[in-house]
């Protein structure tokens, strides 16, 4: 039974454990923007919510600009839809990243919040700590609800657009963004909605996966406070916690997304001339933010898995090589006979279950990463840029670099 100790630093009222809120699988569903909330609610109607938010950014953050740059090009006689089109980079943007950004929800959101309830049913969590994880678990939870934090992620997107309207020149913004090369903020009707509603939202979106980056880091960091019962001769070869390593793929649609965006841009450079070869570095760069950012969380336990790998190294050393010697003992030095029957005897398979067992001590990683998981996000984060390399570089091209590589 837990205690009825109550952690004054976390105002919330706790309901029982058994309740279905302490095993809310929403635990990182912050962020206000396009909301319309439904926690608690189905999975089909959470599906269909998360499907109707991805539509509205389209609705609000792309569909206006191609009606607004079709009136300029139509009625006003400025630049539009001839120079909307080739901006790769703003379609990229509003058309493709920000839905997927909200789509992005239904995957990772559930995901890292059975991850987080996993530490206690595991019992990698004692429970004797049940209090100080059902303090993790409410200050997550309040931290979530933050208002503070919603209004700070609104304000922070506009305070990016300000810093890049002051700091962009007037030869980067595309024709159909304003109008006259004279006036710095004399904007087409498609500029303004571009500057004030498709990039802030945009940005929003970007800042909320930032502050839910946030708390999943915020939570992992106070499990690592716990005194974790970790397992060294764990078959998984991190002591247990192999399963946090799948937060990274998790993040996959949000690294796919974070590739739309580059990719757009390369687009739009490579339409105006820049060679595809010199995207390389670019490509590189953004896997390795991409990998930072969301495997480098995992780096969290690496004092806890040292301290298991040594612990269990020298512990099942020691019961290795005791037993070692006593099956040495008993059949090679007694001056005993041994044949064949003796290979069936108990002695020698339950030593080399033993010794099965004390490998995986020895092969503890200090860091719980799964091959796979960060394989699916460097893929996702480069697949955008195979979309640029089909439009821009002749197929004969990349069918014979292809080639090369498997010769």
């Amino acid at each position: 039974m837990l205690s009825h100790h109550v952690d004054p630093s976390v105002h919330w009222a706790r309901p029982p454990v058994t309740s279905p809120r302490y095993t809310d699988r929403e635990l990182f569903d912050c962020g206000t923007l396009l909301k319309l909330r439904m926690r608690g609610s189905s999975a089909k109607e959470r599906k269909r919510n998360i499907v109707a938010r991805a539509s509205l950014a389209v609705l609000v953050g792309w569909v206006p600009l191609l009606v607004l740059a079709t009136y300029q090009s139509t009625t006003l006689d400025q630049p539009g839809l001839d120079s909307f089109f080739p901006d790769f980079a703003v379609s990229c943007r509003s058309l493709i990243a920000a839905p997927l950004l909200v789509l992005a929800e239904w995957t990772c959101i559930p995901h890292l919040g059975a991850i987080a309830l996993h530490f206690r049913k595991s019992g990698i969590v004692a429970q004797a700590d049940d209090d100080r994880f059902e303090s993790a678990w409410y200050s997550t939870l309040r931290l979530r609800e933050s208002t503070t934090a919603d209004i700070a992620i609104i304000l922070t997107a506009y305070a990016l657009i300000a810093v890049l309207i002051s700091a962009a020149p007037m030869s980067a913004y595309p024709a159909w963004h304003v109008f006259g090369p004279i006036e710095p903020l004399f904007y087409s009707p498609a500029g303004w909605w571009h500057a004030l509603i498709s990039l802030p939202l945009l940005f929003a979106l970007l800042l909320s996966w930032v502050w839910r980056l946030f708390l999943w880091v915020r939570f992992l960091f106070l499990m690592s406070r716990l005194p974790l019962r970790l397992l060294p001769a764990h078959p998984d070869r991190t002591a247990g916690l192999r399963f946090v390593a799948y937060s990274v793929q998790s993040f996959a649609l949000v690294a796919f997304s974070l590739g739309v965006i580059a990719a757009g841009s390369a687009a739009k450079r490579v339409y105006q001339g820049v060679p595809f070869e010199s995207l390389a570095m670019t490509v590189l760069g953004l896997v390795a933010f991409v990998l930072f950012v969301f495997s480098g969380p995992l780096f969290i336990f690496l004092s806890h898995l040292l301290r298991a790998w040594k612990k269990g190294t020298l512990q099942y050393s020691a019961l290795a090589g005791k037993v070692g010697r006593q099956l040495e003992d008993k059949w090679f030095r007694s001056g005993r006979i041994v044949s064949e029957a003796a290979l069936n005897a108990q002695d020698f398979s339950a030593t080399t279950d033993l010794y099965q067992v004390a490998s995986n001590v020895y092969e503890v990683r200090l860091i719980p990463f799964s091959a796979a998981s960060l394989g699916i996000l460097v893929a996702m984060t480069v697949a955008p840029f195979f979309g640029v390399a089909l439009m821009f570089v002749p197929i004969q091209v990349i069918v014979r670099e292809i080639a090369t590589l498997l010769i």
